[in-house]
């Protein structure tokens, strides 16, 4: 995704189910991580040979700042506050797993469509969850997410 360079692009096409729904999202977290990610729905023969572009993202501040903080195998991280830019206008959540081991923890600004993902599978089969409150959030929104981290993980052990 745009970070003043391209970093990494990972494109998928294939053949989805008919209750396909579009999606696209993007989030810049804490560790100068970002998302992109746009999912296209189409029915015509073929129709997935077009090109494939993610928008670009605006650096343009807006106002808003929300703790950021990016971890890999750990359930926690120790959050930066971070200016969001364009239509990043909430303060997100991340949990990302991957088999039994493999999880991404972070926080950050995202867009709107990116709030309340729940086991959304990206990039090789992370299943992605996410929760948002308003721009500007504080201390509650750690000490929220470790309540649903718990529960969580709780519910993973007991499945």
């Amino acid at each position: 995704f745009f970070a003043g360079e391209l970093l990494q692009s990972v494109e998928e096409k294939g053949c989805a189910s008919s209750s396909c729904v579009p999606l696209d999202f993007s989030a810049s977290l804490g560790n100068n991580q970002t998302f992109g990610y746009k999912h296209q729905c189409c029915q015509d023969e073929l129709c997935n040979k077009r090109e494939f572009q993610l928008p670009q993202k605006s650096s343009h501040p807006n106002g808003i700042k929300c703790p950021a903080c990016y971890s890999v195998d750990d359930i926690s991280c120790e959050p930066d506050f971070l200016t969001c830019t364009g239509a990043e206008t909430k303060c997100v959540n991340v949990i990302g797993i991957s088999g039994p081991i493999f999880m991404i923890f972070a926080m950050g600004c995202a867009t709107e469509t990116a709030c309340n993902l729940k086991n959304i599978s990206i990039l090789n089969n992370i299943k992605l969850h996410t929760y948002c409150v308003e721009g500007n959030g504080g201390p509650r929104v750690t000490s929220f997410m470790s309540s649903i981290l718990t529960g969580f993980f709780l519910l993973k052990a007991l499945l």
